[in-house]
């Protein structure tokens, strides 16, 4: 092959001439700015200078650039981010451009997926045969009491188990890493194990930031039967009398699906005196008969009973059984009541964390409060404001001491519930709190004794890094991996730098959080934000967890919706992926073992540059 020197035209000499000057700007760059993050990992030199120098190539278009390649029948650079001044250097050499030696630690292909490889092992474990991209599964404290389902987790795919410590507490965390091991064990024992140990990674709850409480109401307890298309009953509601129950109430099975429910009885009466097949009648809050019917006794305080029909019971109800013997119904549990808000509608937003939210009154718009009232003092007028994972959109329209107005915009064709408890994002509010809380620092002495890595949650900037090293020497392990989430847009335009703090960690991954983060940067812009993480990330050779709402139709409903396919097979560009739970997620598990596994073989990776939603702050 002839070198485009030898006898080439004006244009090719001027071609040459552009991108050797491109080449020259960007080593410069880089070496400019890598004084401005000094290193204690050695091997991770070569990261940060790769990382800045793709940084300072980002900052260029370089469409016309890549059309003139092609057509000399070069790379167009479309796959350099692992080694961005090697790849442009070849390029050079094949131009016959002379390259000069600007001391930065530059890298090749082969190496830098070695080096990409050796971290993933170190922070999520050794890949099974016929994969690459690891599996995680969000474990449900409810899987403890299921330990068939945890092998079966195991054996179908889960890699690593994850446990959210912004749920449940201590007690319960324990009990799902025994039941954990204790499935390893047990697969080991019939021969059926992975020959791998299951990793753990427990995440910090970090700042919460969610609607606070609302009022609570007694209202008639709905107890319903399943029923077919044809509205007839097709199964009988079980529940229990107890004489020793505090409420009337339902209590969901382990998935939040299958429901039976608890009658408290007043009367302290030993209730295994009624009979297996005796009813009790009643006429409920409708006026309506219904009848128990009782199919178990299963101590003095409880019995089982069946309900045929669907029935509505309030405090005060009678059961009448036997030679007119009545037992008394005891009051439902209190619930929050829904706050209802509509388009063009005002929702004031309280300071107060405690404050009880309320629907409107006639002197007082629909209120809910914030459960860190610290982030309120950043919004502005016109700040947009999502409620419950988007489904709610609001703009700041007034501001005071103990509250700001917003003005409901979304939904617009129908009215929309607030519940407590629901996430609050300011996506354009720039929000100054550390990641780590009092709370993080506590539940820390556990995770470091536990799991095999953390992942930060609410990560903003580099700081906050900083200030888990300091609480991870507190406890001597500085080794355990950690993972920084990526959920909020001021972390997206910090991740070049929380990238370089993150290299100065002996074991440091990036959690791409796309939950929050479609709601931070719009649904509509998702895909070319999280394109553009996992190409920084790769430029920094981290490995990478793509998360949320991985094949979340198949793990709740059972059945997968088209896109959610083509989402999870995409899925295999990141080194692990992560599931939450749901009554599927064996099936879930199964089907991405299979996706990941097939995508490996015979996916080509297609790479562009963008720039538009994810510019790097505070790096030049």
């Amino acid at each position: 092959m002839r070198m485009i020197s030898e006898g080439c035209t004006s244009q090719e000499h001027k071609f040459a001439e552009e991108l050797g000057t491109l080449y020259n700007l960007i080593a410069t760059q880089a070496l400019t700015a890598r004084d401005k993050f000094p290193l204690s990992q050695k091997e991770s030199e070569q990261s940060r200078d790769n990382l800045l120098a793709y940084i300072a190539l980002r900052r260029h278009d370089l469409f016309d650039l890549q059309l003139e390649l092609a057509e000399f029948g070069l790379s167009s650079l479309g796959r350099l981010e692992e080694c961005v001044l090697t790849s442009i250097e070849k390029v050079l050499k094949h131009l016959a451009t002379p390259v000069p030696d600007y001391l930065l630690h530059k890298t090749d292909s082969k190496n830098a997926r070695l080096l990409a490889s050796k971290r993933a092992r170190k922070l999520f474990g050794r890949p099974r045969r016929g994969r690459n991209t690891r599996i995680m599964v969000t474990l449900d404290s409810s899987y403890s009491d299921h330990p068939e389902l945890m092998e079966d987790l195991l054996r179908q795919g889960m890699d690593i188990a994850r446990i959210n410590c912004a749920h449940d507490h201590q007690e319960l965390w324990e009990k799902m890493i025994c039941s954990l091991r204790e499935a390893e064990a047990r697969l080991e024992k019939k021969a059926q194990g992975t020959g791998r140990k299951c990793r753990i990674i427990m995440d910090l709850g970090g700042p919460k930031i969610r609607t606070g409480p609302v009022m609570e109401k007694t209202i008639p307890l709905r107890l319903k039967v399943p029923r077919d298309i044809y509205g007839q009953p097709i199964r009988i509601l079980e529940g229990y009398l107890d004489n020793k129950a505090t409420y009337t109430e339902l209590v969901e099975d382990r998935y939040g699906q299958n429901q039976h429910f608890v009658i408290a009885i007043e009367e302290q009466i030993p209730l295994d005196s009624l009979h297996i097949g005796e009813v009790l009648t009643f006429k409920d809050s409708r006026n309506r008969k219904r009848k128990f019917r009782v199919i178990e006794r299963i101590s003095p305080n409880r019995i089982k009973v069946a309900l045929e029909r669907t029935a509505y019971v309030q405090e005060g109800l009678t059961l009448n059984y036997g030679q007119q013997e009545k037992l008394t119904l005891g009051a439902p549990k209190a619930l929050p009541i829904n706050i209802e808000v509509q388009a063009g509608q005002v929702l004031r937003l309280y300071f107060d964390p405690h404050r009880q939210g309320h629907n409107a009154t006639e002197s007082e718009p629909a209120s809910i409060s914030c459960t860190v009232p610290e982030v309120l003092q950043s919004l502005h007028l016109e700040d947009p404001v999502f409620i419950d994972d988007g489904k709610i959109g609001a703009r700041v329209i007034n501001k005071q001491k103990d509250y700001v107005d917003l003005e409901v915009i979304s939904p617009d064709d129908r009215s929309a519930r607030i519940r407590p408890e629901k996430g609050l994002n300011f996506p354009e509010s720039s929000i100054n709190m550390p990641a780590l809380t009092e709370q993080d620092r506590i539940d820390l002495e556990f995770i470091v004794a536990n799991a095999d890595a953390l992942a930060l949650s609410f990560i903003h900037r580099p700081q906050d890094l900083d200030d888990l090293r300091v609480e991870l020497k507190k406890h001597n392990r500085e080794d355990i991996g950690i993972v920084a989430k990526i959920e909020t847009r001021e972390a997206i335009h910090q991740l070049s730098r929380i990238l370089l703090k993150g290299l100065d960690f002996s074991n440091f991954g990036i959690m791409i959080a796309r939950g929050d983060l479609a709601v931070e940067v719009g649904f509509e812009n998702l895909s070319l934000v999280q394109e553009d993480i996992l190409c920084l990330c790769e430029a920094a050779h981290v490995p990478v967890i793509w998360a949320t709402q991985v094949l979340e139709n198949l793990a709740k409903k059972g059945l997968p919706a088209r896109a959610e396919i083509t989402d999870a097979a995409m899925s295999h560009r990141a080194e692990c992926v992560m599931l939450n739970k749901g009554p599927h997620i064996l099936d879930a598990v199964k089907t991405l073992s299979s996706l990941l596994s097939s995508e490996e073989r015979y996916h080509l990776k297609k790479r562009q540059i963008f720039r538009d939603f994810t510019e790097q702050h505070d790096i030049f």
